[in-house]
């Protein structure tokens, strides 16, 4: 008797130490899962609740609460299905889905995805519309192992991108098809998108769009483990750059080359370009212009 009500004592004494024991109500940085799941649910905007129950689900994972990980991508999926805006519920989608095919709910995923093909029929502005698919194909590739739906979106993305108006937008609308080609492993593909990307940046009659647009492809490249291709991209860009007469374009060109050698983990060359737009700036006589354009100089330089 005495045994049996010490071992009793014993197993309560552990649920008591260990606040996991029950649905997700172990602490994580103060509060109990179960409190953070109740806070992100009293979240007005759906946006915001919907990134907040991403983070609680993925800790209540690590913990081993894998009902309370559920609950919290259920909720998840409910939030974001509720955002008004095509565009924010596409990508709030887009982020519930593969989160979902990782806890092994492939269906839930999949119906998701189906609900990002909905809201992309709703998106009328071209990139948007590529942003939301190549996501959604690189999930049914990534998670799903649906490789060939996945190649049939990014090829109707390959079509919508060279729909996109704006030649600089078509640039990066193709170089976000590419990346996702890149991220499934097709190479071949990739690379032929990035070569139409670069051709088409270098056909920009703006110099300084030009610059931009080669500098984002270098970006790009860099992601994509090219590393020489992507040095050759930034050079090319800082080029470019230099060429632009106007000191307050050349300047923001410079500060926008700055952030994607930053981007890409080539913080000395990015602050050596900055040193460039410091120098196109002090030639800028307006005031007005040459002060707020410094203060993004100063901003840029304090996250590299």
């Amino acid at each position: 008797m005495l045994r049996r009500s010490f071992q009793a004592t014993r197993v309560l004494l552990l649920c008591l130490l260990l606040s996991g024991c029950g649905g997700g109500g172990g602490k994580s940085g103060g509060a109990s899962l179960t409190d953070q799941y109740r806070n992100a649910m009293q979240i007005a905007d759906p946006t915001g609740r919907v990134t907040q129950l991403l983070s609680v689900a993925g800790k209540q994972e690590d913990a081993g609460d894998l009902m309370g990980a559920e609950q919290s991508l259920d909720s998840a999926a409910a939030a974001a299905k509720g955002i008004k805006d095509a565009n924010g519920r596409a990508a709030a989608l887009n982020r519930v889905a593969p989160a979902m095919a990782r806890m092994g709910r492939p269906a839930e995923a999949k119906n998701l995805l189906k609900d990002v093909r909905k809201a992309s029929e709703e998106i009328a502005e071209p990139a948007s519309k590529v942003t939301a698919l190549t996501r959604m194909a690189y999930t049914y590739g990534k998670y799903l192992e649906s490789q060939d739906t996945a190649e049939i979106y990014l090829k109707d993305c390959e079509e919508i991108a060279s729909t996109v108006s704006r030649p600089e937008g078509k640039v990066d609308a193709m170089l976000e098809v590419a990346y996702a080609y890149y991220g499934l492993g097709q190479a071949e593909k990739m690379q032929g998108l990035i070569g139409q990307s670069l051709e088409a940046a270098r056909a920009l009659e703006d110099t300084r769009k030009r610059t931009d647009s080669i500098a984002n492809a270098a970006a790009y490249l860099s992601k994509m483990k090219k590393a020489d291709e992507a040095k050759a991209a930034f050079q090319e860009a800082q080029t470019e750059a230099e060429k632009i007469e106007d000191p307050l374009s050349q300047a923001h060109a410079f500060v926008h080359l700055g952030e994607k050698l930053n981007e890409s983990s080539l913080k000395g060359e990015a602050q050596k370009i900055l040193a460039q737009a410091e120098e196109a700036a002090d030639k800028v006589k307006d005031q007005s212009m040459r002060g707020p354009l410094m203060e993004k100089i100063y901003a840029t330089r304090q996250r590299i």
